[in-house]
């Protein structure tokens, strides 16, 4: 297992990396949230993320809604497969590919 990272690349631009699984996603889901709620807009990077299950896809999804909430931006980019294959069999593989805003 690696531990799950936020890094802030630039204004406007974090990057997600290790695994976003059920033993991570609650130590990174604090910091998501502070991050997404001092941006209007967002681009996040998952191209480091390794292993991610059912925690991760649910982090995101509710990372998505909150910025729905505020009326923000949030894309995201570079999703594993592992993820997409994961959101396809939940039926919600358009969220992730879509972004809000």
């Amino acid at each position: 297992m690696t531990a799950a990272t936020l890094t802030v690349v630039a204004e406007g631009q974090g990057e997600l990396a290790g695994d976003l699984d059920f033993s991570s996603v609650p130590e990174i889901w604090p910091a998501l949230q502070k991050l997404l709620a001092s941006a209007d807009a967002l681009t996040l990077s998952l191209a480091r993320v390794g292993r991610a299950n059912s925690a991760g896809l649910v982090m995101l999804l509710e990372a998505l809604d909150l910025v729905r909430a505020k009326r923000g931006r949030l894309q995201l980019s570079d999703v594993p497969e592992e993820l997409l294959d994961l959101a396809r069999m939940s039926g919600c593989d358009g969220l992730l590919t879509a972004g809000v805003g």
